[in-house]
């Protein structure tokens, strides 16, 4: 998808073949260049990155998350534009526009490996999540709010990018940024709901650790009264999974294998019951059948 949309975005700037391929080779390596910048910072801080390219661009993330103080937060995020700034500076002035060919198409290569690495650069650091500047917009917003900087910083993003929805067209007559800031519209408005469903389940993760201590004292009168409510009030997959697979365990242990059949079929679609809860409902299933 990285490479289908660059071609795309380089064919409606009218470019033939050649132009096209050079763009798409422009993107990609200028691409790479600045998630290497987010990646070898967050290297120096321990961090173990993991870079994915698609359609929109590219991702840093990292396979090992460690807690991090907010300036090394800002540090890696502030490092991808940065390392597009010192390329376009070499491009610009260590290299110069001399030393590439006095063609059309070095010309080209030229002026557009500084508008990637400068220009988009520039623009990342726009306070609009998911871009590197919201990115720091959110960890300065959590630092004076005591983390809880992610709902102003959604609003934010929503209000900025709802603007250069129509200054992307009719200002700039450039369909492509419109498109993409409507998706970070979307993108902001599901993490605000999302934001909202992870602070309705925080209080019920206490109950459900409670629920584990009756599961563990083989209570099952008392592991359903705590898991079952959780069950019907969760909003986040994670808790909701947690809970039905809880109120299963208490079904079992009741001899109820059909509401424990239900509580399993309830359980969203990306969580698999535990291997214990699948050995327990077989050893009740088998006991049924004798």
């Amino acid at each position: 998808s990285f490479f289908l949309i660059a071609v795309v975005f380089g064919a409606a700037a009218g470019a033939d073949l050649l132009r096209i391929g050079t763009w798409a080779a422009i993107v990609f390596v200028s691409v790479m260049l600045h998630e290497l910048g987010h990646a070898m910072m967050g290297m120096a801080f321990g961090l173990e990155p993991r870079i994915d390219l698609h359609g929109m661009g590219g991702t840093t993330s990292w396979s090992t998350p460690r807690a991090l103080s907010t300036a090394r937060r800002i540090a890696i995020s502030l490092a991808g534009p940065g390392a597009g700034f010192v390329v376009a500076a070499i491009v610009r002035f260590g290299l110069g526009p001399g030393l590439f060919p006095p063609t059309p198409l070095g010309d080209f290569v030229y002026e557009n490996l500084l508008f990637v690495n400068f220009v988009w650069g520039l623009v990342n650091l726009v306070p609009m999540l998911p871009l590197d500047g919201g990115n720091v917009m959110m960890q300065s917003l959590n630092a004076l709010t005591h983390g809880r900087g992610e709902r102003p910083a959604r609003v934010v993003s929503i209000v900025v990018a709802a603007l250069a929805v129509p200054a992307g067209w009719f200002l700039m007559g450039n369909w492509w940024i419109s498109l993409l800031a409507a998706s970070f519209v979307a993108t902001n408005w599901r993490g605000l709901q999302d934001l909202a469903a992870r602070e309705n389940d925080e209080p019920l993760r206490a109950t459900l650790k409670q629920a584990h201590a009756a599961l563990d004292a083989g209570n099952a009168e008392r592991l359903l009264a705590l898991a079952r409510p959780v069950a019907l009030s969760a909003r986040t997959a994670q808790v909701r999974a947690e809970a039905l697979q809880l109120v299963a365990f208490g079904f079992l242990m009741e001899g109820r294998l059909a509401d424990a059949d239900a509580a399993i079929a309830a359980m969203p679609r990306s969580f698999a019951p535990h291997p214990s809860l699948l050995a327990m409902r077989a050893r009740a299933a088998a006991g049924a059948r004798a």
